[in-house]
């Protein structure tokens, strides 16, 4: 029985797993930014009014209002462009754990391996002090007999 021999490569791994999860929930910090950014842009433009004060006043208000549009505009990308680096760190994370799965998996059936076969010695250690140097004694004759 020797250790399992991936268990490097396991903890290297295991190691992008959670880096790649860091990723996905910065990824995601950004995102809910990006959103409460355009909700509130949107908020701004939505009660923005149109005052008075004469053409100067209207031109500057049609001024304002544009200005506040394309900001919007903007926050609406950037909000779009979070949500897209959100689903590609969670797929980039559902890809790392996958790997890591797999190593796991055949760590576990190594472990199971290893217990089988420590079972297995164990038992011909005790069917040998049994049995004793000689052979089988009389009472494992009597035990096997049909």
């Amino acid at each position: 029985m020797s250790g399992f021999r991936l268990a490097g490569l396991l903890r290297v791994r295991r190691t992008q797993e959670k880096l790649a999860a860091g990723e996905s929930a910065r990824a995601a910090a950004s995102s809910r930014t990006a959103g409460r950014l355009r909700d509130d842009a949107r908020a701004v433009l939505g009660a923005h009014e149109l005052g008075g004060g004469g053409a100067a006043g209207w031109a500057a208000a049609v001024a304002a209002r544009s200005a506040l549009r394309a900001g919007l505009q903007e926050a609406q990308g950037e909000a779009a462009l979070a949500a897209e680096r959100v689903g590609e760190a969670e797929r980039a994370w559902a890809a790392a754990r996958a790997r890591t799965k797999a190593l796991e998996q055949l760590e576990a059936r190594r472990a199971a391996e290893d217990a089988r076969a420590a079972l297995k010695a164990e038992q011909r250690r005790i069917d040998d002090t049994r049995r004793g140097p000689l052979g089988p004694t009389a009472q494992d004759d009597e035990e096997h007999r049909p």
